[in-house]
C-alpha cells in the first residue's frame, strides 16, 4: 500500500504544488508531534496531529484529531474528524462525524453525516455546509450556504443565509438577507433577521419581534423544492428501489463468492490459516486502502497528467467495493477449514462461504453495529490480500499431498 500511495501522492504533489517542502506519512497510526515548515500529506488508520503545520495539511484517516494550528489550508477526509486547531487558510472536511472547535480565518466547507460547530468558533470567510444533522453555535463573518436533513443554527451570521433542509431551527441573529426553504421551520427566542427574508415552509413561523425595522418577510412559494410535492411518492419509490437493490446485491454477492472460489481455490488454499496472526497489519493496510485510495485518486484528477492514474485508482476501488462481503466470506471459509483441519471439498467450502456471506448481509441490516462489523471484515480482508500481494505473508507450509487437504472437487 505504501508504494501505491507514494506513487499517487508524488504525482499529485509534483503536478499541483510549487517546490515547497512536503512530507508524506503513511501508517496504521500516525502521530505528528514535531512542527513542520512545509506541507504534510497523511493516509492512516488513525491520525493525531499535535505539532504546528506551517503549510497545508492533507489527510485521510478512519479517525483524526487535529490539535496543531495550520498555517495555510487543510483538506481532510475521515470517519470521525475532530478539528481542534486554528487555521489561517481555508478548511475543507469530508467525514461521517465532524466537530470543529477552533476558529478558521478563511472559508469552511464541510460535508458530513453529523456536523457540529462549537460555540466561540469564528469563521472568517464563508461557511458552506451539507450534512444529515448540523448543529452550529459559532459566528460566520461571511455568507452561509447550508443544506441538510436537520439544521440547528444557534450562532450568528454576519452575511447572507441560503438554506434548504427538512427541518430548520434558527435561534441567533442573521444580519444579511435570508433565503430559506424548509419542510419544518421554527424560530427560537434569540432569532433575529436584520435584512429581507424570503422563505417557504409547510407551516409558517411567527416572525413577530424577530426582525429589524423596515425588514420585509415574504412567503415565496417558488422556493418550494420539487421534492416536497412528491414526498410520499419519492419515499414509496425509494423503498421499492431499496428492496430491489438489496436483492440484486445479495445475488451479485453470491455470484462473486462462487467466482472467487472457482478461480482462486489454489490461491486461498496456499495462504489459509494465517489471517488470524496478521490482524493488526491487515487492519492498518485495509484502512489505508478503503480511505486513502479514493482520496488520492480524487486528488489525481486535479491535474491533466493525473487523470489516468485517478481513473485506475477509482476502477480498483470500484472492484474492491463489489467484494466487500464476498471476499471476507471466502477468506473466512478457507481459514475455518485450515484451522479446524476440516476435510471439506470445494463444494463444502463453497457452502460455508455462502453461509458466512449471508450472515454478513443479515448483520448489515442492523444499521450502526452491522455497518461497523461489515466495514471491519472488508477492511481486514483487503489488507490481508494486500499483504499477500506484497509477499509479506508466505504460503503455508504444506507437504507433497498438500497437508492432506482435499484438492477441491468440482462444485457439481
Amino acid at each position: 500500500m505504501k508504494k501505491t500511495l507514494t506513487i499517487l501522492s508524488s504525482l499529485f504533489l509534483g503536478a499541483t504544488l510549487s517546490l515547497q517542502a512536503a512530507d508524506v506519512k503513511v501508517g496504521e497510526n500516525v502521530h505528528l508531534q514535531e512542527p513542520s515548515a512545509g506541507n504534510i500529506y497523511v493516509a492512516a488508520g488513525k491520525l493525531h496531529a499535535q505539532g504546528e503545520v506551517k503549510g497545508d495539511l492533507v489527510g485521510a484517516s478512519g479517525e483524526m484529531t487535529v490539535n496543531s494550528n495550520i498555517g495555510q489550508d487543510a483538506l481532510l477526509a475521515g470517519g470521525k474528524v475532530y478539528f481542534n486547531a486554528e487555521s489561517n487558510g481555508d478548511v475543507r472536511i469530508v467525514g461521517g462525524e465532524v466537530t470543529v472547535n477552533k476558529s478558521i480565518k478563511g472559508d469552511l466547507t464541510v460535508t458530513g453525516g453529523e456536523v457540529r460547530i462549537a460555540d466561540g468558533v469564528v469563521i472568517g470567510g464563508d461557511l458552506i455546509l451539507a450534512g444529515g444533522k448540523v448543529t452550529f453555535f459559532g459566528k460566520v463573518m461571511g455568507n452561509v450556504h447550508i443544506a441538510g436533513g436537520k439544521l440547528n443554527l444557534e450562532g450568528e451570521v454576519q452575511g447572507n443565509l441560503i438554506s434548504k433542509s427538512g427541518y430548520l431551527y434558527i435561534n441567533g441573529p442573521i444580519n444579511g438577507t435570508s433565503n430559506i426553504a424548509a419542510e419544518r421551520f421554527e424560530l427560537g427566542s434569540k432569532a433575529f433577521f436584520g435584512s429581507a427574508v424570503q422563505y417557504w415552509a409547510k407551516k409558517r413561523p411567527d416572525f413577530s419581534g424577530k426582525t429589524g425595522a423596515g425588514v420585509n418577510v415574504v412567503f415565496n412559494r417558488h422556493l418550494k423544492p420539487g421534492w416536497a410535492d412528491a414526498e410520499h411518492k419519492f419515499y414509496d419509490a425509494a423503498h421499492k428501489m431499496q428492496r430491489g437493490y438489496s436483492v440484486i446485491r445479495i445475488f451479485s454477492g453470491l455470484l462473486m463468492v462462487l467466482l472467487l472460489i472457482a478461480f482462486g481455490d489454489k490461491f486461498f488454499s496456499r495462504y489459509a490459516g494465517q489471517a488470524k496472526s496478521n490482524l493488526g497489519p491487515s487492519l492498518g493496510l485495509g484502512l489505508m486502502l478503503m480511505i486513502g485510495l479514493p482520496l488520492l485518486s480524487g486528488l489525481a484528477f486535479l491535474t491533466v497528467i493525473g487523470i489516468p492514474v485517478g481513473m485506475i485508482g477509482f476502477g480498483v476501488y470500484g472492484i474492491m467495493m463489489s467484494m466487500t462481503a464476498a471476499l471476507p466470506a471466502v477468506i473466512g471459509a478457507y481459514e475455518w477449514r485450515k484451522l479446524r483441519k476440516e476435510n471439506w471439498t470445494r463444494g463444502g467450502i463453497t457452502l460455508v462461504a455462502l453461509g458466512i456471506f449471508l450472515v454478513l448481509r443479515f448483520v448489515s441490516n442492523f444499521s450502526f453495529f452491522g455497518g461497523i462489523i461489515n466495514f471491519v471484515a472488508a477492511t481486514l480482508a483487503f489488507g490481508y490480500i494486500y499483504l499477500i500481494i506484497r509477499k509479506k505473508i508466505q504460503p503455508s507450509a504444506v507437504s507433497d499431498k498438500d497437508d492432506n487437504e482435499p484438492d477441491g472437487g468440482d462444485l457439481v
